[in-house]
C-alpha cells in the first residue's frame, strides 16, 4: 500500500563443498555478540529435537553467517542494530533416479533491519585465512577454531608461516619446525635424563622396599607404609619420579595444538610435500609415513633406558609408540610429518646421550658404570 516494509538480505544459495565426504556435517551457522563468537550445528537448528536453538538472534551483532571448514559467507553490520535469523528451507534437487527429485534442507543466514529503511552492511565470503579474515575484520580472524589448544596452535601457525616464507614447501616447513621445537626442547631432555640416572641409582633399594611389602594386597593398610618409605627413599636422594616424562607431557600439547593447526589452517589444504604425500591436510593414503613413524617411535624407545622395575610396565613403555601409530594412522600427514621427524631428531639426541652419559646396568649400584656402544 506504498508503505515502506521491513526487509531481509540473506544468504540463500546453501553453503559447502558437496564433493566432500559428509559435507553437509561440516556447515554450521556463527554470530558474534559482545566479542563472543558462538555456532550452531546446522542438524539441531530449526529441529524439535533442538527447542533450545532460537528461530532468531537478536542484535545488535557484529556478524552473522554460514561457515564449513575451510569457507565461510558472512554479513557484517556497519554499527546499526542489525539482528540474524537462521532457519531451514527445503528446495527441490536432483534425487537418485533420473527425472525425480527430493527435498533437501538448506540452512539460510539473513541480516534484517529492525526497522523500514537503508541497511548498510558488508557480505564477506571466502577462505578462512588468519591473514584474509584479518585483513576484512579482525573479528573474523575467531572463525578459525583452533580449539583448546589455541593459545599454543595460533602462535605456532605464525611461526609456521614465517618458515614457509623462506623455504616454500609446507612440508620442509614442518621438518625445521620441528628441528626448532626439539632443539628448544632438548635441555629438558638432559634434566629428564639426569633424572632418569638417579632413579637407575636407587632402583635396586626401590626393589628391595617393593619384596618386602609384596605379600600385602593392594588393599591393605600395610601397603601405604610401602609408599611412604619410596617417598622418603626419594626425598632422600633428591629424585623426582615424574621427571623422565617431563618432554613427553611438554610433547602432547604441542601434538595437540599441531593436530588443531594443521586441520583448520587452509594454507596446508592440498599442500603436497614430496612424491606420495599430496596434501598435508589428509592422511596418507598409502599409510606409508605412519609406518616409518611407528618404526622410529620403536628404535627411539629401545635405545632410551629404562628405570621401571615391573617388566611388564616396561614391554608396555616399549610398545607405547606402536599403539600410538596405529592410533595416529588416519590422522593429518604433516602431524605425522611431525612426529617421524620428531622420533628422528629424538634418536639422534638419545644416541649423543648414551655416549656421552651412559646408564649404569640395573643393580649395577657402586660398580663402574660400562659405556654403552653408540
Amino acid at each position: 500500500n506504498g508503505q515502506p516494509v521491513v526487509y531481509a538480505v540473506a544468504w540463500r544459495g546453501g553453503f559447502g563443498d558437496q564433493t566432500v565426504y559428509h559435507a553437509a556435517d561440516l556447515v554450521q551457522v556463527f554470530y558474534s555478540t559482545d566479542g563472543k563468537l558462538e555456532t550452531i550445528a546446522t542438524k539441531k537448528l530449526g529441529t524439535s529435537d533442538h527447542p533450545e536453538i532460537p528461530a532468531s538472534i537478536p542484535g545488535p551483532l557484529q556478524f552473522a553467517g554460514i561457515e564449513d571448514h575451510y569457507f565461510a559467507a558472512t554479513f557484517l553490520t556497519a554499527g546499526e542494530p542489525v539482528s540474524a535469523w537462521n532457519w531451514r528451507t527445503s528446495r527441490q534437487s536432483p534425487g537418485e533416479k533420473p527425472g525425480t527429485t527430493e527435498p533437501v534442507a538448506e540452512v539460510a543466514v539473513g541480516a534484517p533491519e529492525s526497522s523500514p529503511g537503508p541497511v548498510a552492511l558488508k557480505l564477506f565470503v571466502g577462505p578462512k585465512s588468519l591473514q584474509v579474515l584479518g585483513s576484512v575484520n579482525k573479528e573474523l580472524r575467531a572463525l578459525v577454531h583452533y580449539g583448546i589448544m589455541g593459545v599454543i596452535a595460533e602462535p605456532l601457525f605464525y611461526v609456521l608461516r614465517y618458515i614457509h616464507d623462506y623455504v616454500p614447501n609446507w612440508g620442509w616447513a614442518i621438518v625445521l619446525l620441528t628441528v626448532l621445537l626439539n632443539t628448544l626442547l632438548f635441555p629438558l631432555k638432559m634434566s629428564s635424563w639426569r633424572s632418569m640416572q638417579k632413579m637407575q641409582k636407587v632402583m635396586p633399594e626401590m626393589k628391595a622396599i617393593q619384596a618386602r611389602y609384596k605379600k600385602y594386597s593392594m588393599k591393605d593398610p600395610r601397603r601405604q607404609k610401602m609408599n611412604e618409605e619410596m617417598m622418603e627413599l626419594y626425598k632422600r636422594e633428591g629424585v623426582n619420579p615424574m621427571g623422565s616424562c617431563l618432554p613427553m607431557m611438554l610433547q602432547m600439547p604441542i601434538w595437540f595444538a599441531l593436530y588443531e593447526m594443521l586441520e583448520v589452517s587452509i594454507e596446508l589444504r592440498h599442500a603436497p610435500w614430496i612424491l606420495w604425500v599430496h596434501d598435508l591436510s589428509a592422511y596418507d593414503p598409502y599409510y606409508i609415513l605412519p609406518i616409518l613413524m611407528i618404526i622410529a617411535g620403536y628404535g627411539m624407545q629401545k635405545m632410551t633406558p629404562q628405570t621401571m622395575t615391573d617388566p611388564a610396565q616396561q614391554k608396555m613403555m616399549n610398545f607405547m609408540p606402536v599403539v600410538f601409530g596405529l592410533l595416529f594412522m588416519r590422522l593429518s600427514s604433516g602431524l605425522i610429518l611431525y612426529i617421524f621427524t620428531s622420533y628422528l631428531i629424538g634418536i639422534t639426541q638419545q644416541w649423543y646421550l648414551n655416549k656421552t652419559s651412559p646408564f649404569a646396568a640395573p643393580g649395577a649400584a657402586g660398580k663402574k658404570p660400562k659405556r654403552q656402544p653408540a
